[in-house]
């Protein structure tokens, strides 16, 4: 494994700076200098407490071997303020289904994220599932869920690969790698508490139809709940929702474009093909991908529907030459996340950004209050517009290799 140099400089905005690492910037307060000169981004600075605003900045530098120098900047993070991750909850659950594969196979050959599957499930929370609508062929498979949740955000998927994982694989796994505050205990769908502790018996098949695999239903015996207590925010307890910070998204995402700058530990065992598929299809536009829905469908599924970084969701905007952004975003309650891993080896950038804006401020968090097109894409195409620009200014070049 390559030797990496990382250059930590973390700012709470209200608190002190701290260092590890080799060498220590200059500059701590990089991404408030940043907003305070940017005639669009000056004007959140006196509402960012208000808007819950996080934002965590990673510049990614190589040298001429390709060793990456981490250089990190962060404004008001803090894992104990508590936001609706929504969508952002989908990459661990991808993460961890294609490792449970990976694992099972040692068991079961012929198993796969291709396998087409059965959810034999009799409750409107968990209904009996044997087709894909969206999916090519219809037939549902691991894979297509994935993909669709990469590259639409669909949340169908996302509860066909919660019932495959259930609660207690996923928060075993994720504790076990050291993600112990991360909760993924509820569907995107009308459940309860004590439904979403259950999973559907599960069946997969090979090519040839023979069963290769089957799981039987599940309860997870240990009742969840938020790590942080009991968390009201605009009106509402949000203590049996998802939960994951910004910090641990992160993480999660570097691991798989990054990896050197994770400890092992805490990353995922994936094959090659794994990668691969994640690197495609982060990037991917849904009417550049195989799913038919989606290009039938491209006044919803358009290009920039998940690339609120830069784009802002804006389905006329230019895209940069050469470059790719590898992304997840979340769009709840009034509330937008975007993670993304963005690389364009052309003008010598790269960088992880992740940021996250509570666009009801301190209302009542009501589809009243959602401000999302006011004030949320606004915010989050300026500041990667702004990010870019910097990395892109900066007069060190690295040699990038292929994302």
């Amino acid at each position: 494994m390559k030797k990496i140099v990382i250059i930590l400089y973390m700012l709470l905005w209200t608190g002190p700076v701290s260092r590890a690492g080799e060498e220590e910037k200059q500059e701590p307060f990089l991404l408030y200098r940043l907003m305070q000169a940017d005639d669009v981004l000056s004007g959140y600075l006196q509402e960012a407490a208000d808007l819950d605003i996080q934002i965590l900045f990673t510049r990614i530098c190589r040298d001429r071997y390709g060793t990456p120098v981490l250089e990190r900047h962060t404004f008001r993070l803090d894992e104990k303020e508590y936001f609706n991750p929504a969508s952002l909850v989908k990459w661990p659950l991808i993460l961890l289904t294609m490792e449970r594969v990976n694992g099972l196979r040692g068991e079961v050959p012929a198993i796969s994220l291709d396998n087409r599957m059965e959810f034999l499930g009799h409750t409107p929370c968990m209904p009996l599932t044997t087709e894909d609508p969206l999916a090519p062929d219809r037939v549902p498979r691991l894979s297509s869920y994935i993909k669709e949740m990469l590259l639409a955000s669909d949340d169908n998927a996302y509860n066909r690969v919660y019932d495959f994982l259930g609660q207690e694989y996923i928060h075993r796994r994720l504790t076990e790698k050291g993600y112990d505050g991360v909760r993924v205990m509820a569907r995107f769908a009308p459940c309860s508490y004590e439904e979403n502790r259950k999973t559907p018996p599960i069946r997969l098949y090979d090519e040839d139809g023979r069963l290769v695999y089957s799981q039987p239903g599940q309860v997870n015996q240990q009742p969840l709940s938020n790590p942080l207590g009991r968390v009201v925010v605009g009106g509402r307890d949000y203590s049996r929702f998802n939960r994951l910070s910004l910090e641990d998204m992160y993480e999660m995402m570097l691991g798989v474009f990054v990896p050197e700058a994770v400890p092992e530990a805490r990353r995922f065992a994936l094959s090659e093909t794994d990668l691969e598929l994640l690197r495609s299809y982060t990037a991917m536009y849904p009417g550049d991908s195989e799913f038919v829905s989606f290009r039938e469908n491209a006044r919803f599924y358009h290009r920039h529907l998940k690339k609120y970084l830069l784009y802002g969701r804006d389905p006329e905007a230019t895209d940069i030459p050469g470059l790719r952004i590898h992304n997840m975003v979340g769009e709840s309650h009034g509330t937008l996340a975007d993670v993304a891993f963005f690389v364009n080896p052309e003008e010598g950038v790269e960088f992880v950004l992740a940021a996250v804006i509570n666009t009801c401020g301190k209302k009542e968090i009501t589809y009243a209050n959602y401000r999302y097109q006011q004030i949320g894409y606004p915010f989050l195409q300026r500041l990667g517009e702004c990010v870019y620009r910097y990395c892109r200014e900066q007069t060190y070049h690295p040699s990038l290799r292929k994302r």
